[in-house]
């Protein structure tokens, strides 16, 4: 029987939280966008990530391991229908509701 590495890759909540100082709202949700995009950016941990379900994933790659090593034989591999965005037709019968 041959052995496959497989790799895959999913989505959890991050949270993490921050002060801005600002003279008005506009200012301060201003100021909010280019913080968050700081701490987007950041590889420090965030404050809290919600482990209790994980959301959307991909299999990042399958691999065949060979006596001469690994060869490809997939990538980005959608495998559930579970996903934080619906499809647009979904999108569409869901605001309806």
């Amino acid at each position: 029987m041959t052995e496959y590495i497989v790799k895959i890759g999913f989505w959890l909540r991050a949270y993490d939280g921050f002060t801005v100082e600002a003279a008005s709202d506009a200012e301060a949700i201003e100021k909010a966008k280019a913080a968050a995009k700081t701490a987007m950016a950041s590889m420090a941990h965030p404050e809290h990530i919600d482990l209790d379900e994980r959301r959307e994933g991909v299999i990042v790659f399958i691999d065949r391991a060979t006596p001469d090593g690994r060869q490809t034989v997939i990538e980005d591999v959608a495998f559930d229908d579970d996903r934080i965005h619906p499809a647009a037709d979904e999108a569409h019968i869901i605001g309806q509701q």
